[in-house]
């Protein structure tokens, strides 16, 4: 069983990284740590960090290593299937997948998924933001079809989505027809298990050809 972390325990490390770091700059949490911070979920065992920048993730690795971080030396396949930039753990096992700019190879962090995000806390120099509920469903639906974990988390950010947002991102994502196809064929295996509408799976089968 992978060790999971609470967002007490989250919260603490990120003040640690961001008293080292020397110049603002924003970071973008997605994945369940956002779900964590939200209250939505009690622990997660990773922490999905998204940068609008290299640069900004130089700044940021830079201070890892003061606050006793370290490249892991094996990585586990659900890390390794998110082809994150760089990957860091601490003495606990805790896990940072960073990610600069692009998401799993997949998802662009777009002006609209900055523009719904939320400042979560600054810990000194370092602007901690959460996407929105909205874009996390979108990359836990893309994140992997082995990945059964994201089907509850899924149920849990489905209450109240603006499923209208969710559709226009997709489109505007210049996302191969494999990679919609495959979304789709999880919003069905959604739909099926939990027997949840969703309302714009229709419209996406329409557009896309899927089905």
């Amino acid at each position: 069983m992978d060790k999971q972390f609470n967002s007490p325990y989250i919260d603490a490390e990120l003040g640690k990284i961001g008293a080292r770091i020397k110049r603002p700059i924003q970071v973008y949490l997605i994945g369940g740590c956002a779900m964590s911070f939200r209250g939505l979920k009690e622990s997660t065992k990773d922490v999905d960090i998204v940068f609008k920048t290299e640069r900004d993730c130089k700044q940021f690795c830079e201070a890892l290593f003061g606050a006793q971080y370290f490249q892991p030396v094996s990585i586990h396949n659900d890390h390794r299937q998110l082809h994150a930039t760089k990957m860091y753990e601490n003495k606990d096992g805790f896990h940072l997948d960073l990610f600069v700019k692009q998401v799993i190879r997949k998802l662009t962090l777009s002006k609209a998924m900055i523009e719904r995000a939320e400042l979560y806390k600054q810990y000194g120099n370092l602007g901690v933001h959460l996407l929105s509920k909205e874009d996390v469903f979108l990359f836990k639906g893309l994140a992997s079809e082995g990945r059964k974990r994201d089907l509850p988390d899924m149920q849990v950010l489905y209450p109240n989505l603006n499923w209208e947002a969710i559709k226009q991102e997709l489109y505007s994502q210049k996302l191969s027809k494999d990679l919609v196809e495959m979304f789709i064929r999880r919003l069905e295996e959604f739909n099926k298990i939990y027997q949840l509408d969703v309302p714009i799976l229709t419209d996406l089968k329409r557009k896309f050809g899927a089905g």
